[in-house]
């Protein structure tokens, strides 16, 4: 929760009105309630029997039970509960006085503070400069036994006494550049009326032509029904932040201890909410402190230093742009209050904070910095921020530092949503997670349940990323046909978007079209789109190596002696241009680079090329062991096989040992291929069962009706075509690299 030096405040709940009831929150759980008051019966207490009976009423016994049961819940838990209600709940809510009731037959004063009239979507609250005045207007006779003003310190405060000074200091004074204003006088205690009645017996009400200061205190005897309160609500209205004012008649004696009590803390930095909590813990305060209510917000404080959870939300991104890790904590934890007071979804999210951040998708950089920054916060962050940043770690992670991932699939298990559930589209990041450590068939259920709970209408743009992850899918797993059709869908669905990031999502398909080209054996089309997006990489601050290095690979494997060639002179002037490598954690564009080059170096039977590889040896075995076998594997590959048709270089690590590791990633397919290209045939069939056994779900994967038409509601049919291919390429007694090409079948 909210962390603050200025008083133990660790725990909030928030309340306001939602369509079937009231939404509650804390920074561990939420929820909903389907109340539209409080209270247990319709016949509730009066207000003064409630202040007169309020020590012997329990909450459990007024309040509705699921109400009382959660504040129950959490006035158990130790420290005080701060209770923020809407202003823009039902009118029971916000009169129902929480705080004059009990629990286990104890006082809730000093155990539950509640802020009334709380603004709807929270905004930070600087803190006032310490000199801003304290302004008390005296508008009680002079002749008056007992003076509330007067207890309070010589030179802390201003006291105007008596109507005339009164209005003149109103007449010359700017109200808004006040610290907080005190009205002192009797009280109406009349609806509908002024609230303050004059010595004359004129009523009176502070007017609104001079402004107002953040803090307003009115010290004067209301009715029953609340009519200082009423009016402290057309004074936030106007302007004010804070308004203090109390529910039926203080004594003067109790208000002149408050007032005291309030200017010396307040003059040390202490919160409104924790001084008027501390004030009304004692007994004795019954007719002073334990009255007063405090209207809008409660965490008003001065200081010439704001803590991070007071700064705005420009000063707090500049904060997180420095490296301020405390600051990025802040910012998502406002961020996830933000999104459910606004009734967003928590998926929602990611696209706030990314434009909070200025990382566009596509921003490597950005990603990396983000992805590092969230792995030293994540664990200090609320329950309910972790539920949407855990996901968005995952998702970085997985693109960017391998490493990371173990620490989150750990992690998933203890994400907690409540009542909110678990939006459609993290299913998406589940996949992902289980999808890069070849779990393909745990991939696959993540996807179909998230696509099952998306709603039928436009389900390729609401569920643009959980389609894009089976596109994804289909292809690794050699299902071209339906990946092919999700395709279409997907650049149709593309074409019909105006967003920011609609140019993007374009820029990823065409990889993914290319991929499930080469699946088809259409080679000349994969190479044609790669060509387009290197085109276009740049306009996504990419240098094109990722395009490169797949044309360098379709071409090692269609045109070595041709095509190939210009492609592996770039290759090598990058190559010869480096002096140490060291990539960074995740699959860098430098290792497709390396696999590209070492598939034409076998396909061209280049040893030069060999020779060139060959210093990348060490750090590609150590690459073998630490991350994702997959490209350093590819290389090593590549190496054996030139190894058995006979050229010269240094010997890379044992076949054996590669091909174990490769299989433990779950390589199967890619793994076949290379084994059939070694001639060990029996290993390559052993393999293609492996492959088989991932794409099989313990039950049917449960898609949705609308993907008929993609043909994935008859999987068995699907596959099996698709394993008669398999087996035909790779289980036979020579398999070449024209083979390979033609099924598709090709290491990717």
């Amino acid at each position: 929760m909210a962390k603050t030096s200025h008083g133990s405040w660790h725990r909030d709940l928030w309340v306001w009105p939602e369509a079937q009831g009231v939404r509650w929150w804390t920074a561990q759980h939420c929820g909903t309630l389907p109340l539209t008051t409080p209270w247990a019966s319709d016949r509730q207490p009066s207000t003064p029997a409630l202040r007169d009976r309020g020590q012997h009423l329990s909450l459990g016994a007024v309040l509705a039970k699921p109400l009382a049961a959660r504040l129950t819940d959490l006035l158990d838990s130790g420290d005080c509960l701060r209770l923020h209600l809407s202003l823009d709940l039902p009118i029971p809510w916000l009169d129902c006085p929480f705080e004059w009731l009990t629990l286990d037959g104890q006082s809730l004063f000093g155990r539950l503070f509640v802020e009334r009239h709380s603004p709807a979507l929270f905004d930070p609250c600087l803190p006032l400069i310490p000199e801003r005045e304290i302004a008390v207007l005296n508008l009680l006779a002079s002749n008056e036994p007992i003076q509330p003003a007067d207890a309070l310190a010589n030179g802390s405060v201003r006291i105007y006494d008596g109507l005339a000074a009164v209005e003149q200091w109103l007449a010359e004074t700017d109200l808004s550049q006040v610290g907080v204003l005190v009205v002192v006088a009797h009280g109406t205690e009349r609806d509908g009326e002024r609230p303050f009645r004059l010595p004359d017996g004129r009523p009176w009400s502070l007017p609104l032509t001079y402004g107002l200061p953040p803090l307003v205190i009115l010290v004067a005897c209301g009715n029953d029904a609340g009519n200082l309160l009423f009016d402290g609500q057309r004074l936030l209205s106007a302007g004010a932040t804070s308004v203090l004012a109390p529910l039926g008649r203080p004594c003067p004696a109790a208000a002149g201890e408050f007032l005291a009590t309030f200017a010396q803390a307040w003059r040390t930095g202490r919160r409104l909410d924790a001084i008027l909590t501390d004030a009304q813990r004692p007994a004795s305060a019954a007719r002073g402190a334990r009255l007063l209510r405090v209207l809008g917000r409660g965490d008003l404080r001065t200081s010439d230093l704001p803590e991070l959870t007071e700064f705005s939300d420009t000063a707090l991104v500049a904060a997180v742009r420095c490296g301020e890790d405390a600051a990025l904590t802040v910012l998502i934890d406002r961020l996830t209050l933000r999104t459910l007071q606004q009734d967003f979804k928590l998926d929602q999210t990611e696209r706030r904070l990314r434009d909070w951040l200025e990382i566009g998708r596509g921003d490597e950089t950005g990603e990396r910095w983000l992805g590092e920054r969230l792995d030293s916060v994540s664990e200090t962050l609320w329950p309910l921020s972790r539920a949407w940043i855990v996901p968005l770690e995952m998702q970085l992670a997985e693109a960017h530092d391998h490493h990371r991932l173990p620490r989150l699939e750990a992690t998933c298990s203890k994400l907690g949503y409540g009542e909110l559930q678990m939006p459609p589209t993290f299913h998406h990041y589940w996949s992902k997670l289980y999808y890069r450590s070849g779990r393909y068939a745990l991939a696959l259920h993540e996807v179909a349940q998230g696509l099952s709970r998306l709603g039928v209408d436009k389900p390729c743009e609401q569920g643009a990323g959980l389609l894009g992850q089976l596109l994804a899918l289909l292809i690794d797993m050699d299902l071209p046909a339906p990946a092919a059709v999700l395709h279409q869908w997907l650049d149709e669905a593309l074409a019909r978007r105006t967003d920011v990031d609609v140019a993007w999502e374009r820029h990823k398909l065409r990889d993914r079209a290319a991929r499930i080209a080469l699946r088809q054996g259409q080679i000349e089309r994969a190479v044609t789109l790669y060509r387009l997006k290197r085109t276009e990489s740049a306009r996504f601050k990419g240098n094109g190596y990722r395009e490169l290095a797949w044309l360098l690979y379709i071409e090692s494997w269609r045109d070595p002696h041709g095509a190939a060639i210009p492609l592996a002179h770039e290759v090598e002037s990058w190559l010869d241009g480096i002096e140490v490598l060291n990539p960074e954690p995740g699959n860098a564009d430098a290792l497709y680079l390396l696999r590209a080059y070492a598939a034409w170096a076998w396909c061209s039977q280049q040893s030069a090329a060999i020779e060139r590889l060959e210093r990348f040896i060490p750090m590609l075995e150590a690459r073998l062991f630490s991350g994702d076998a997959g490209p350093p594997g590819f290389v090593f590959a590549y190496l054996h096989l030139c190894r058995r048709d006979g050229m010269p270089g240094t010997q890379p690590p044992p076949w054996d040992a590669i091909a174990t590791v490769l299989e433990e990633q779950r390589y199967f397919l890619e793994l076949a291929a290379f084994t059939a290209l070694l001639g060990e045939r029996g290993m390559a069939i052993r393999l293609l069962d492996r492959v088989v056994a991932q794409r099989v779900w313990h039950r049917p994967f449960a898609f949705p009706k609308w993907l008929e038409d993609a043909g994935l509601l008859d999987w068995e049919a699907l596959v099996a075509e698709r394993v008669r291919v398999e087996r035909q390429a790779l289980g036979g007694e020579s398999v070449s690299p024209e083979t390979l090409l033609v099924s598709g079948l090709l290491p990717l």
